[in-house]
C-alpha cells in the first residue's frame, strides 16, 4: 500500500502529494511577493502583480491567501525565518563573544540589503497605511525585535554586560541605522560610504564594550 506521504507514479508519472505541491506553491507565491516588494515597493505589489509574477492563476493564490493582508503576513513569516537561520548558520563557529557581536552587525547588514531585507522595509513603511494588515503586522514585528534583542544579550552577557536595558536601546539603534542605510542603498547612484558607515557602526560597537567593561 502506497504512502500518502510519498510521491505515487501513475502510468510513468510521478504525482505528488497535495501538501507537497501546495507547499510549493505556497513558496513560490512569498518568493514572488519578496522579489515584486524588492523591486517595485509595498503598493506596486498587488495581488494581480504577484500573480503575473509568479506565472499562477488567481485561484492558485487565493487557494493559499484570501487577502493581501494574508499573503504579507505569511512573507513577513518566511523573512524572519530567513533570518533567523541567517543569524543561526553566521554564528555558528564564532566561538570569540567580541568576534559574535561584529558578526551580528554583518549578518544584520547582509540580511537588510538583500531582496528579504528591503521587501520587509517596504511591509514596515506599507502597514502604515493599510489599516487592515497594520495590526497583524505591528504584533509579529514586536516579536522579530524583541527576539533580535534576546538574542544580542546572550552574546553581550559572555562580553561581561549587565545592562540588559543598555543592550536593548543598542539593538535598536543599530537595527534602525542599517535599517536607513539599507534604504539608502536601494537608491541610484547610492553612496560609496554606506558600507564604511557600517564599519564605522561594528567600531561603536567595540568602544562601547570598551567603555563599559573594559574589554
Amino acid at each position: 500500500m502506497a504512502d500518502d506521504a510519498s510521491p505515487v507514479k501513475t502510468e510513468g508519472k510521478v504525482r505528488v502529494p497535495n501538501a507537497e505541491r501546495s507547499a510549493r506553491m505556497r513558496k513560490k507565491l512569498i518568493e514572488a511577493t519578496i522579489d515584486c516588494l524588492y523591486r517595485y515597493g509595498y503598493h506596486a505589489t498587488s495581488t494581480n502583480v504577484v500573480i503575473a509574477h509568479a506565472g499562477v492563476s488567481r485561484g492558485a493564490l487565493l487557494h493559499q491567501f484570501s487577502t493581501k493582508a494574508d499573503l504579507m503576513i505569511a512573507v513577513s513569516v518566511f523573512i524572519r525565518e530567513h533570518r533567523r537561520e541567517a543569524h543561526r548558520k553566521g554564528l555558528e563557529h564564532v566561538t570569540d563573544p567580541h568576534e559574535r557581536l561584529d558578526k551580528l552587525v554583518d549578518i544584520l547588514w547582509s540580511e537588510m540589503k538583500g531582496p528579504t531585507g528591503v521587501a520587509r522595509i517596504e511591509i514596515m513603511l506599507g502597514s502604515r497605511s493599510d489599516a487592515e494588515f497594520a495590526d497583524r503586522f505591528v504584533e509579529l514585528n514586536q516579536k522579530l525585535e524583541q527576539a533580535h534583542k534576546d538574542r544580542l544579550w546572550e552574546h553581550a552577557q559572555d562580553l561581561g554586560f549587565t545592562d540588559r536595558k543598555l543592550i536593548d536601546s543598542l539593538v535598536h539603534l543599530y537595527a534602525a541605522t542599517l535599517r536607513g542605510l539599507a534604504i539608502d542603498a536601494t537608491q541610484k547612484g547610492a553612496s560609496r560610504d554606506i558600507e564604511g558607515a557600517v564599519e564605522l557602526l561594528k567600531r561603536y560597537h567595540r568602544m562601547l564594550v570598551k567603555e563599559e567593561i573594559g574589554g
